[in-house]
Parts: structure tokens; sequence; C-alpha cells
């Protein structure tokens, strides 16, 4: 709330101080303007006593000529001059939402293309410059002391959720947009990479070898029940006596199958999951994201939900306060500090694959949200009052488009002495 109010207090005094400088250059024009017209009455009424004053008037006239219509174009832009309706005035009143639009449609075609970003990435190279700043045990150690003294500070009050609650919210908003089809997908293609993904695979064959063993009599019945159509009883119990003897032998040798693979990862079972695991991951990635929206829904519109991941959040926030306190007390920070900055040396090491990436990620950041930026900015400047957007534009540049009228003042009598001199080498 403090922050707020110093930040308010701040544009405040920058408004007032923007003002009273175009207040200040205002008067400097309109009073260049007014002695202008000081010194035209002046030499016009002694041009017959001395030839030298026939100069100070072309300068005069044409000094007012200029100021007036650079006074012109200036009020033009803002409002009518004069208060009169004449067509193509009141530029910015009349085209706010037009002109809002193109200022958008500019930012984000000049600013926020991925070729432009990756350029000024290249340019800046923010990753390299962060990884090296942090790579120094003294940045780092800065940065964990005012983790350390704040951290505890903002989140304290073990009991009081608020935070939690505020953050739950914002995961899951981000949630309702998660390609939940996409990352199954990563997933299983990550799963399928792995080394050590058969290791995790041989327990759950082993589980199930277990399982179909223990319940091999029910088993049985079920396929038993399946398989025997017959009505005449000689048949009805011929059928289940074979189905039963074949059943048992298919679930004592798929039992057995899986017994065995759960205790050799080199068994053929393996290729075969993989492969079906493969299926399901392609299939998941081409899958439409609507068929996913329902489930989004079901889990994100849980209460319990909501709940777990408060929880969740409240607890994270207290440990990280806990761990705070505590890395204050014993000391370990700057063993924290020397283990962070290692490590991001160590990360600097394969800068260049890393900074390809992130300069990827953020070409793709500004393709997929330069829509919305421009669309923020049209829709902001649109919903400003006409004389909201005239005061920030004036305060703004005010000043310096009093320089025009300045200008157009001197340069506009300079040119009135040159055209009355060529009028005297002309016709003299």
């Amino acid at each position: 709330m403090e922050g707020s109010t110093r930040s308010t207090a701040e544009e405040v005094e920058t408004m007032n101080r923007q003002r009273a400088a175009l207040d200040k250059m205002r008067r400097i024009a309109t009073g260049l303007l007014v002695g202008m017209l000081v010194l035209f009455v002046l030499s016009r009424s002694l041009e017959g006593e001395a030839s030298g004053w026939a100069w100070v008037r072309a300068f005069a006239e044409a000094a007012m000529i200029g100021a007036l219509a650079d006074w012109f174009a200036v009020s033009a832009l803002f409002r009518h001059p004069l208060g009169l309706p004449i067509p193509h005035t009141a530029i910015v009143r009349q085209e706010k939402d037009r002109i809002g639009v193109a200022v958008a449609r500019f930012i984000r075609g000049s600013f926020l293309t991925p070729r432009e970003v990756q350029r000024q990435w290249d340019h800046w190279r923010p990753l390299e410059r962060l990884l090296s700043h942090f790579s120094h045990v003294e940045a780092t150690r800065t940065v964990l002391r005012w983790v350390v003294s704040q951290g505890p500070r903002l989140l304290k009050g073990k009991g009081d959720r608020k935070l939690a609650r505020l953050l739950t919210n914002s995961v899951t908003s981000g949630l309702q947009n998660l390609p939940l089809g996409k990352l199954a997908n990563i997933a299983l293609e990550a799963f399928l990479k792995s080394p050590t993904r058969r290791k995790m695979i041989s327990p759950v064959l082993g589980r199930i070898a277990r399982t179909v063993a223990e319940n091999k009599d029910w088993v049985e019945q079920e396929a038993v029940k399946s398989a025997t159509p017959y009505k005449s009883s000689l048949l009805d119990r011929f059928s289940k006596a074979a189905t039963q003897m074949v059943s048992g032998k298919a679930v004592e040798k798929f039992s057995a199958q899986m017994e065995a693979a759960s205790k050799d990862e080199n068994h053929p079972l393996y290729d075969k999951i993989e492969d079906s695991l493969r299926e399901a991951a392609q299939e998941l990635g081409e899958m439409d994201p609507a068929h996913w929206s329902d489930l989004k829904d079901r889990i994100l519109g849980n209460q319990e939900t909501d709940r777990i991941l408060t929880d969740a959040l409240h607890k994270a926030a207290v440990t990280l306060s806990e761990g705070a306190e505590k890395m204050e007390r014993d000391g370990t920070l700057d063993q924290w500090a020397e283990l962070i900055a290692e490590s991001v040396a160590n990360l600097g090491k394969d800068f260049s694959d890393l900074d390809s990436r992130v300069k990827a990620m953020a070409g793709r950041l500004a393709e997929n949200y330069g829509v919305g930026v421009e669309r923020l900015i049209s829709q902001t400047v649109a919903g400003w009052e006409a004389e909201e957007l005239i005061e920030r534009l004036e305060t703004q540049v005010g000043a310096d488009l009093q320089f025009i009228r300045i200008n157009g003042t001197l340069i506009g009598g300079t040119i009135g002495v040159l055209l009355h001199g060529l009028a005297l080498v002309i016709w003299h």
C-alpha cells in the first residue's frame, strides 16, 4: 500500500512538472508572437524614415505568419483553434480510437515480431548477462540476503491463508489453458526416452502377475461365464470343463510371462509395451484439445482440488519462511550462495544451446502474445476519455511541440528577410 501511494505521488509530481514545463514554453512561444507583432507595428510606422526598417518589417511580418501557421498546426492536433469547427482539426479528439489501433498495430508490427525480438535478444544478450552476474558469489549472496530478510516478513502468519488463496486463483486460472493432451504426449515421450523406464515398469508387471495368480479361480469363473452359450446340460458341462482347462492354462501362462518379464528387462514383452505407449503418446498429441476441456472443468471446478492446491501452496510458503529463518540463524547463507553461483557458472558452460532455446522461446512468446498486447493497447486508448488522452499527450510532448512554434517564428522571419532581399535584387 505504501509503495502504491508513493508511486501515485511520484506520478502526480511528474505530471505537475511536465505541465509547468508546457506552460512555460507556451508563454515563451506566445510572447515571441506578441513581440513580432509589436516589432511589425513599430517598423511599419518608421519604415519611411530609414531604409533599414523595411528589413525589420519583412522579418517581423514573415515571423508572425510562421508563428500563426505553426500555432494553428499544433493546436489542431488537440482541439479546434479558437473554437472554430474547421475541418481536419481536433485530430486526437476526432480520431482517438483509430489512433489507438494504429499505434497498437505499429508497436506489434515493429517491436513484437519474433524476428525483431530475437534480433534485440542477440544485441542485449540478457541471459548471458544474467548468468554472468549470478555466477559471482557476491551477487548471489546479495540476492539471498534480501530473500532471507524479506521472505519471512512477506510469508509471515502461518494461519494467514490469503497469499495461498491468491496463488491458488492464479494457478487455477493458468491451468485453464493448459494443453493436457500435449503435456501427456510430452510426458510419455520423455518416459520412453528414460534409460530407467523398464526398471519403473517391472514392479507393475510383477504386481499384475501376483494379482492374477492369487485370483486364478475368479478369472477362470469369469471366462467360463462368458464362453458357455449352450442350453444342453451335456454340452454345457463339456464346454465349462474345456473352457476352465484352457483358461486355467492361459492364466498360468500369462502370470508366468508377467513374472518373468518383471525379473528380466530384456524380455520381449517390454518391446510390446513400449510400442503401445508410443502409439498412445502419438494419439494423445493429435487429440482435439476440446476433448480435454470437460476433464479440466471437472478437475479445476472441484472444491477438493481447490482445497488441495490451497493447502499445498500454504505449506510451501510456510516451509520457505521457516527455511529462510533457519538459514539466517545457522549461517549457511554463504554456503548456499557459493553453491548457487557454482551451479550458474556450470550452466553457463553450455550457454550456447541454452541461449538458443530461450531466444526461440522469447520469439514464440512475442508471436503468441503480440495480438494480446495490440488488443490491450487499442482497448486501453479506446477506454480513455478524449480529454484524458489530450492531457496525457500534451503533458508528455506539449513542451516539445511549443518549440515548433518558436522555430516557425524565427525561421519564418529569416525567410522573410531573404525574400525581401531577393525582391530588391530583382525589382530595383
